[in-house]
């Protein structure tokens, strides 16, 4: 363990000369949050990068097409990874919403999440704001129904079945919008129920599980303190 007198104060931010020995535990906390929320904002722009250059060759469809392929590969692997090092125990909706509060792909404040949790069955989300659907509104309503209706149709269940098999979740409603002043943008019900679908696990997820990326394991921090915590009462 480093000895607490002589280790470097926390930095609030990198300015200074650079240390070619930087980590993001040399940080303190309000350095990490500012860098995280930015992190999660540079998920959204990897996905519009994305997304803009299969559009601008392929078009609207294919956009639709590969964007359900990216999250529904993506969404679960991470979650699994975000349920490890934070000690998110249970299967219950309140399990879910904790996935979704810590998922990159809801940077908190650009996608204004609000969370209802009516029993360990059931329980409601909604976007008081919602930036991508900023973005989408432009284009026009097509636009906006591939993301809200097609692409998340094809992602939700994915993401909040890897929590729990037997969970779904569906619209209460979602853009387009009657008016640009409507608000929350969008509200959805989640629900675990043994009647539900359980979705196999599709074929992109299973690639992603294989890849550096998905099995990576990070080594223990600077004093010692490991990547993945014990788990409660361990």
């Amino acid at each position: 363990m480093a000895d607490p007198t002589t280790a470097p104060a926390e930095r609030d931010d990198y300015s200074g000369a650079f240390d070619p020995d930087f980590r993001y535990e040399d940080l303190s906390k309000p350095a990490l949050v500012r860098l995280v929320r930015e992190f999660a904002q540079i998920v959204h722009m990897l996905d519009r990068s994305m997304c803009a250059a299969i559009g601008m060759k392929y078009g609207a469809e294919a956009v639709k097409e590969l964007a359900i392929e990216e999250w529904r590969g993506a969404s679960p692997v991470y979650g699994e990874r975000l349920r490890r090092i934070m000690n998110v125990e249970g299967d219950d909706v309140e399990a879910i919403f904790k996935v979704l509060q810590l998922d990159p792909g809801f940077p908190h404040h650009y996608m204004d999440v609000r969370y209802e949790v009516e029993d360990e069955r059931t329980g409601y989300f909604e976007l008081a704001y919602c930036g991508a659907l900023m973005d989408a509104e432009p284009f026009g309503d097509q636009m906006v129904t591939n993301m809200c209706h097609h692409i998340e149709d094809g992602t939700f269940d994915v993401t909040a079945q890897a929590v729990n098999p037997k969970a779904h979740i569906s619209h209460v409603h979602r853009p387009p919008r009657p008016s640009s002043d409507f608000s929350p943008h969008c509200r959805w019900k989640v629900t675990i129920d043994d009647d539900n679908e359980t979705l196999p696990e599709a074929d992109i997820t299973r690639v992603v599980r294989g890849t550096t990326c998905a099995t990576f394991e990070y080594p223990p921090m600077r004093d010692g303190t490991p990547h993945i915590p014990p788990a409660p009462g361990a």
